[in-house]
């Protein structure tokens, strides 16, 4: 049978990498004299709350912080009046992470847009930025910005960007700041193992995760909250390989990290949640045998992806053992003879005989020591019944006893029945087919 996820998603409101410029003149700064002297600052992301109400530690590896940055202060002119960079691509000085960073220019007093970037060269982005020149067009619009994001790893510094106008007076100790923001949203998966045997995790797909284009600089009011996409955004499917195996009974053994742009589900969905797809191999709880399934879930919690959110996913398997109880009432000289047999998922009932029969599907989890749950309990759907007419009355679900009940009559033959079971508590459902085979030679 297939295996059964719990999970639970929900985004993490994600804070801001700031470059915090703070500018001051006069007598008394500690700048050289007709420079001024600024601060730039990367904040980490604010610490959120995952779904299980643990707090999230800030998302600041190293590739997360700022290697590199450069900043180009353009004039109302559109004139690039200054640019400032600390340890530009390509050079062969490393550089280490840093949250707060320092330098000294000349700045003459005025209003300026200061176009902000780190861990990219904007040279590469087709930017090209030259003093007392005029800035190039994208640097003051809608530039559009494309990268394989789930391509980056953890050696792969995450590009920031930033945009936003500071107006230079003079003052002494005058504040200015500026704040840079991730490309990219990362996603963290957490498996954990609520079987008492080993599961191997194989693939994972996942979407509809963004894909093309989205706008290079940030709109600061939407942060944290639903994206303004580009129309021109499009959605692909993430395809992740795990190689991972989760021990017994273990809590979040397993954690898969990836970046992602930003999304929007509810547009590229039709259930407006994102869709995952489990490669695994594991113990059938009804057979025994190791079984490679794919299982699809949806998030229930998580309907949109913003640039620099800090996505936690926790995903809990955990098998079940289903069985079918089958009565039969013949009529009066009838025989009540019946065969019930699993056949991995589908389960064939055979009748001898037209009567009546009822069908109550049972489940438990397939740990040891588990109860049988509650017919009332589950949520049973009969969707369809296909084949040959060998029903007097056709099988229906009755919600007040739990029972999938039907009537055959005098012909020969199989039927399909199509049944949708959902699993309290875990807002999955599964389908099993059951096949119905009336054999007078089972008498």
């Amino acid at each position: 049978m297939s295996r059964c996820i719990r999970m639970v998603a929900m985004p993490v409101g994600a804070g801001l990498v700031a470059l915090a410029l703070t500018g001051c003149a006069g007598e008394d700064s500690h700048a050289p004299k007709g420079e001024t002297m600024f601060s730039i600052g990367a904040r980490a992301s604010v610490p959120g709350l995952d779904a299980d109400g643990n707090e999230i530690p800030s998302a600041t590896d190293d590739n997360e912080l700022i290697n590199d940055w450069f900043i180009a202060f353009v004039d109302e002119s559109g004139t690039v009046a200054r640019i400032v960079r600390r340890y530009p691509s390509g050079s062969t000085q490393s550089a280490s992470p840093v949250e707060l960073d320092f330098f000294n220019t000349q700045l003459a007093p005025g209003d300026y847009t200061a176009v902000a970037f780190a861990n990219i060269d904007p040279a590469d982005l087709g930017l090209t930025f030259s003093e007392g020149s005029q800035a190039p067009a994208g640097a003051l619009g809608d530039a559009p910005f494309t990268i394989n994001a789930g391509a980056l790893t953890a050696s792969d510094l995450i590009p920031m960007a930033g945009r936003q106008k500071v107006r230079v007076t003079g003052q002494v100790t005058q504040p200015f700041s500026i704040e840079v923001v991730r490309l990219v949203a990362k996603v963290e998966l957490m498996f954990s193992n609520a079987t008492d045997s080993g599961i191997t995790l194989h693939n994972l797909w996942m979407r509809p995760m963004g894909k093309g284009n989205v706008n290079l600089f940030p709109d600061y009011s939407s942060l944290g909250k639903r994206p303004a996409l580009r129309a021109d955004a499009d959605t692909l499917t993430m395809v992740r390989r795990l190689d991972a195996t989760l021990t017994p009974m273990s809590e979040r053994s397993v954690t898969h990290t990836f970046y992602t742009l930003e999304s929007d589900a509810s547009k590229f969905h039709k259930t407006g949640h994102y869709a995952l797809l489990l490669d695994v191999t594991h113990r059938s709880g009804d057979t025994g045998r190791a079984v490679r399934d794919t299982v699809t879930m949806l998030t229930p919690d998580l309907t949109y992806i913003n640039r620099n959110d800090y996505i936690r996913i926790p995903v809990r398997l955990a098998d079940y053992v289903v069985r079918m109880d089958v009565q039969f009432y013949p009529p009066i000289g009838g025989y009540p003879a019946v065969v019930n047999e699993q056949r991995g998922s589908d389960f064939y009932i055979s009748f001898g005989t037209q009567g009546v029969f009822s069908i109550t599907p049972l489940v438990r989890e397939a740990v040891a020591g588990s109860q049988w749950m509650q017919p009332s309990q589950l949520g049973i759907e009969v969707l369809a019944v296909e084949g040959d007419p060998i029903f007097a009355v056709k099988p229906t679900y009755d919600s007040s006893t739990g029972e999938i009940t039907g009537e055959l009559n005098a012909s020969e033959g199989t039927a399909v029945v199509t049944i949708k079971t959902d699993i309290p508590g875990t807002r999955l459902s599964y389908e099993r087919k059951i096949y119905i085979i009336r054999d007078n030679r089972k008498k």
